[in-house]
């Protein structure tokens, strides 16, 4: 099993492949492998000496744990997380919307874009996790119990 630095590091290398910015995606990458990070419905992996341990928390309560043994699967988690939240600030910001005052409108054609700038970002890492991300529901998948 890897360490944490060479897991951020493996992750940065294949956001590097896309138009993401690195201060666009690296605490994202960098978070879930903090032990005092707990911030709501972000990823936390543990690693242990036998596979990943998932976890999600809401108001510093843990709302979800998984083992899983997969390393692309834990990878491909993070990597979907990071890159929903990155595209969605980049709708925010293009939209000039602060999501305090002003909001975004989900409508099919704001989804629709949404979806397609994920798409060209997981298209750009290629691989295992492009694959999943056109089958859809793999990190469902993951999360279920």
């Amino acid at each position: 099993m890897k360490t944490q630095a060479q897991y951020i590091e493996q992750l940065h290398s294949l956001l590097q492949r896309t138009s993401l910015l690195k201060e666009e995606y690296i605490d994202y990458i960098t978070n879930p492998f903090m032990s005092s990070f707990r911030e709501d419905f972000a990823p936390f992996v543990e690693l242990t000496a036998t596979g990943y341990r998932l976890q999600m928390y809401e108001r510093g309560q843990n709302v979800f744990t998984k083992m899983i043994y997969d390393e692309d699967a834990m990878l491909y988690w993070i990597l979907a997380y990071t890159i929903e939240l990155v595209t969605h600030i980049r709708l925010l910001r293009k939209y000039k919307v602060d999501n305090k005052t002003s909001f975004l409108t989900y409508d099919e054609q704001l989804v629709a874009e949404w979806q397609h700038d994920q798409t060209q970002i997981f298209d750009a890492i290629g691989g295992i996790y492009a694959q999943w991300w056109h089958e859809k529901g793999k990190r469902a998948d993951i999360e279920s119990i």
